[in-house]
């Protein structure tokens, strides 16, 4: 494979890895998860797997009688019947430190990759689990002294830390539990806030929990529970599912958070007082929520769902550091084929490139976006990377690096 330009502006493809199994089978892979945890075999499966919110939106649109654009080539009959789906795509994406990344899936798997720049090889397994709960990994969140804070059931979260300081020795310390009634977690974040330091966890049910962390210990310890609900949810389902928490401010003593939420609400919270400081519908006439956030500054991108021809998936604020609310300054619709019922951005994010600033973007097309933002949001253009349904994305500062990850992984250097 050669390093190729792949976008206006000078991004450039490091590698490729297609077909990541769970069995570990690559380059510098791990050992497979049959090694490092209990078989999935023996597990109970106590609930349904969630189903992602792109296929459930589409499906909503369908039962409406609302018509997708035809493919190149239609499907053919087949003399079977439907009997489930496993989803092993990516759900959630966080760095680690400069050189290693953590990616959690639909099926229950968190991967540890280290990232690679070579033109020949794509980024290498450094360790691989399965959640205690053989659950989706829909939460993903680093904290200091190589731990990880993962969702694992509807009533606990599962810490994962490292004896040795290497991400290849990761190992389950402990699981807490918390109130069922809060849901599985479904975003995170950490914050030095707090005595010594806190973690943000949202839920499915649209609620906050705070949970003060001892690095020193390697413990957790819940603190309170904050409810956001919007009560007019934005979405047909009546849903909360908390997806995204982001740092706006954070010090020793006081942290202020941003969280959007599947009920289309837009929050800022203060950490670890857990004071909401302003809550905004991101939009009044949105038929979907909010899917992921990106903070830089004053200045937040929000992804969502747009549904119809004049609705919009990728918004851009600014932040009041007075009063704590947002101002819209503009919105763009990223999509290829404008026939289509609904634009899915699945994922948003904060990068650069030779250029300066820029934004990153993924969408139910299998496209990944790239554009700038001053004043207003400017589109650079896009490219078609992978399959459809939508990816997550992870950027790292230093030295420039965005991975994009749906079902197989990509990487690339700006």
């Amino acid at each position: 494979m050669h390093r190729r330009s792949v976008l206006k502006g000078g991004l450039t493809a490091a590698g490729v890895a297609s077909g990541i199994a769970a069995s570990g089978v690559m380059s510098g892979a791990a050992p497979a998860f049959a090694d490092r945890a209990r078989s999935a075999a023996g597990a109970v499966e106590t609930t349904s797997p969630p189903t992602p919110p792109v296929v459930r939106s589409s499906e909503e649109l369908a039962r409406r009688g609302v018509r997708f654009p035809t493919r190149p080539v239609p499907a053919t009959a087949l003399p079977i019947t439907p009997n489930g789906t496993t989803y092993e795509m990516a759900q959630t994406l966080a760095w680690l430190d400069s050189e290693h990344f953590a990616v959690g899936r639909w099926d229950g798997s968190m991967t540890i990759f280290r990232f690679t720049t070579s033109n020949l090889t794509g980024p290498l397994i450094s360790e691989a689990v399965n959640s205690p709960a053989f659950q989706g990994v829909r939460m993903l969140t680093p904290l200091g002294r190589r731990a990880i804070v993962t969702s694992n059931d509807d009533g606990s979260i599962a810490l994962w830390v490292s004896p040795s300081g290497r991400w290849s020795d990761l190992r389950l310390a402990k699981t807490y539990a918390y109130d069922a009634s809060l849901g599985v977690a479904t975003g995170g974040q950490g914050v030095l806030a707090g005595s010594p330091g806190s973690l943000v966890v949202g839920h499915s049910t649209g609620h906050l929990s705070v949970w003060t962390y001892h690095p020193g210990r390697q413990r957790l310890s819940f603190l309170r529970s904050v409810d956001i609900r919007n009560p007019t949810p934005v979405n047909p389902w009546g849903l909360h599912d908390v997806y995204s928490v982001e740092t706006v401010t954070d010090s020793n003593e006081l942290a202020r958070v941003v969280t959007g939420s599947e009920d289309g609400y837009v929050s800022v919270v203060e950490i670890p007082s857990g004071r909401i400081l302003s809550q905004t519908v991101f939009n009044p006439r949105a038929q979907r929520g909010i899917n992921h956030l990106s903070v830089r500054g004053d200045a937040l991108l929000v992804a969502n769902c747009s549904v119809g021809p004049d609705d919009h998936n990728l918004w851009y604020y600014s932040i009041d550091r007075t009063s704590w609310r947002i101002t819209l300054r503009d919105k763009a619709n990223l999509i290829v084929d404008g026939r289509r019922p609904q634009a899915f951005n699945f994922s948003t994010i904060w990068g650069a490139y030779s250029g300066g600033p820029c934004w990153f973007a993924s969408t139910e097309e299998g496209a990944l976006w790239m554009g700038t933002a001053g004043a207003t949001l400017d589109i650079i253009g896009y490219r078609e990377v992978t399959s459809p349904l939508g990816s997550a994305l992870g950027w790292n500062d230093t030295p420039g690096r965005l991975v994009m990850v749906a079902y197989d992984l990509y990487e690339f250097t700006t």
